[in-house]
């Protein structure tokens, strides 16, 4: 399953074609979903809202991000999907995650900020080292 949060009615529905036409299943996430817990949101078999999940709620002023989320999808199906989705054209989208038996009892809220901050500290390191580069180029010239 890929659950997925975007805005734009065009790529919703490229979105959902694309998961039709490669047998994945897809769902629409939305902003009320953001304090429930993502083992919930994609149906996992057994999984019960775990009591001791941390509380933190979401801000009543959030806005949402663009999102993937991907649930039993295999890694060959995953890079396939990933794939098709730059080859149709879809703009990137820069939140993406496997679910893990850890972030299942995350609400979908704490999975956002999780992979923000780890998208922050890449962009970070890739600015850092893009400086550097560009520091020794000049320092050659």
């Amino acid at each position: 399953m890929i659950l997925y949060y975007v805005q734009d009615e065009k790529k919703k529905i490229q979105m959902e074609v694309l998961g039709m036409s490669m047998s994945i299943a897809t769902k629409s996430l939305k902003p009320a979903d953001l304090n429930t817990q993502v083992g919930e949101l994609v149906g996992m078999k057994g999984f019960t809202a775990s009591e001791t999940a941390p509380a933190e709620r979401a801000p009543a002023i959030f806005c949402m991000p663009e999102l993937l989320i991907f649930s039993g999808v295999s890694n060959k199906k995953l890079d396939e999907f990933l794939l098709s989705y730059r080859n149709v054209g879809l703009s990137p989208t820069k939140l993406k995650a496997v679910t893990t038996p850890k972030n299942i009892h995350w609400t979908l809220y704490q999975l956002i900020r999780e992979l923000s901050a780890e998208r922050a500290q890449m962009e970070k390191k890739v600015n850092k080292l893009a400086t550097t580069r560009r520091g020794a180029e000049k320092s050659t010239e």
